[in-house]
């Protein structure tokens, strides 16, 4: 009896440690704006010598957004409003997201944790259309690139991390 539970027990933390951890964070409305805001965790998309990038999607009553969190070697950068978020799909489509309103680099604001929390880093958001959320849920993305005001980075989209997407666009609906 001891080595089922046991075994159960370490079956049950296997499970866990390599299941998708996205969740949605937030869902609650505000009781000073009486806005319905849903949240996802943050979900790291990419991390290389390059740059880091972790996502979440944000829906504050019927509008959703982007949200990025990247840190690039602990570099100071910037974004301006309407510079490009974009995913290439595997069916030839791409997709661009414009960035909301400029943001600079500060201490931490790149970090979902511990990590980074003492290198720069950035947070921006991109409002992103129902019809464009579809096409994410629908179509793998084969390729993102970030916009910057000194220029851009991209990398392939691992399969996992499109899957995190996915998810996470479909936990706020």
């Amino acid at each position: 009896m001891k080595k089922i539970t046991f075994l159960i027990l370490i079956l049950s933390i296997f499970i866990s440690i390599n299941s998708f951890g996205q969740k949605l964070k937030e869902n609650k409305t505000d009781e000073f704006t009486n806005n319905s805001v849903k949240r996802t965790s943050w979900e790291m998309i990419n991390s290389n010598m390059q740059f880091t990038a972790y996502i979440r999607i944000s829906k504050i009553n019927e509008s959703h957004y982007f949200d990025l969190k990247m840190m690039m070697n602990g570099s100071v950068f910037s974004i301006s409003e309407g510079q490009k978020l974009m995913f290439k799909l595997s069916n030839g489509e791409v997709i661009n997201l414009e960035n909301l309103k400029y943001a600079v680099t500060c201490t931490g604001c790149g970090a979902t944790g511990l990590m980074g929390s003492d290198a720069q880093g950035i947070q921006v958001s991109y409002p992103i259309s129902v019809e464009n959320i579809e096409k994410l849920k629908e179509i793998s993305i084969e390729k993102f690139r970030i916009y910057t005001n000194d220029g851009y980075v991209e990398n392939d989209m691992k399969s996992k991390n499109d899957k995190k997407i996915k998810k996470c666009l479909s936990l706020v609906e």
